[in-house]
């Protein structure tokens, strides 16, 4: 029986790890470049970004993520950017390396970026686990944890402002993704079929409602994300921006997976931005853990020259 249990609960550890590297943030509604390579200095700034997300907090061998990023314009029209990202869940580790480019420009009243990200990717299990008695060392997934399995990842995007009001994020993960060791792996196959254009997506759009007369924005989005090995999802959100932008809080609805909800709130002051979220879900399984955390920040500073178009607030 307890066998069984360890296998099971490494068994979804495992899944929630694949798809935190596709990038299941709360926060990527105050941080675009966390998902979408499209944001890459679209904003006319040098941001450097950090982000730390504890998943099922309180529950053993729980996911926990860090990723910081820096993206910049490198003059009117190309942008770069990058970052690294580690995670570990349970007894597997993940680290990725992450380089950015973009081109971006204007239609009349409309900014549009374009952007493209390839990674680098390295998972791998801590040694001591193929020593427990109660794990299959002949699981043939183990046996490829164990020697380290390494990927090259591409993934492309989007970013579409219009008359500063109107917001589209488009980025497809996973576009392209090949195996850099080789070390054999079960269902490689099924694995190639998971990657290609609209294979997986993350859709975000969203209307900034700006009442200047009483010193706060509202922002109502929809987010829909599609990506490999995580059940379909679709978010309802809502943020208000207040007192100059200095008070920032938010609400996510996820009617899927039974349902959660995320709360969010963050601050500015001058160039830095803090942010929290916490997550709650509706399932059965939140009894056995307390939540899901996020905490963001961000420094940004403008370059020289810009073009005169205003971001999304609190980018």
């Amino acid at each position: 029986m307890k066998k069984i249990l360890y296998t099971i609960v490494f068994s979804c550890l495992a899944v929630a790890g694949m798809a935190q590297e596709a990038a299941v943030y709360s926060q990527y509604q105050f941080y675009p470049i966390l998902v979408n390579p499209g944001y890459t200095g679209f904003n006319e700034k040098h941001d450097f970004v950090g982000n730390a997300r504890s998943t099922w907090s309180g529950f053993p061998g729980r996911p926990t993520t860090y990723t910081a990023m820096y993206s910049g314009p490198v003059g009117d029209k190309l942008a770069l950017g990058g970052g690294i990202f580690s995670e570990n869940v349970g007894d597997m580790n993940t680290f990725k390396i992450q380089l950015n480019y973009a081109f971006r420009f204007k239609l009349q009243n409309t900014k549009i970026g374009i952007g493209l990200s390839t990674e680098f990717l390295n998972s791998n299990i801590d040694n001591a686990l193929l020593s427990n008695p109660i794990v299959n060392t002949n699981d043939p997934t183990l046996e490829s944890l164990a020697e380290g399995e390494s990927y090259f990842d591409a993934s492309v995007g989007t970013h579409i402002l219009f008359d500063n009001k109107l917001f589209i994020n488009f980025s497809m993960p996973n576009t392209v993704r090949a195996r850099l060791d080789e070390v054999p792996v079960e269902n490689e196959e099924e694995v190639d079929d998971q990657t290609g254009l609209f294979k997986n997506y993350i859709f975000h759009m969203g209307y900034i409602l700006n009442v200047q007369s009483q010193n706060f924005k509202v922002i109502p989005s929809l987010a829909l994300r599609n990506i490999r090995d995580v059940p379909y999802q679709i978010d309802l959100n809502v943020q208000g921006w207040f007192l100059e932008d200095k008070l920032i809080a938010g609400l996510t609805y996820r009617p899927s997976t039974e349902g959660s909800l995320v709360f969010m709130l963050g601050t500015r002051l001058k160039q830095f931005q803090f942010t929290y979220s916490y997550d709650v879900a509706f399932s059965d399984f939140q009894q056995y853990n307390s939540g899901s955390h996020e905490l963001g920040m961000s420094f940004s500073f403008e370059r020289k020259t810009k073009v005169q178009m205003e971001p999304i607030p609190g980018n």
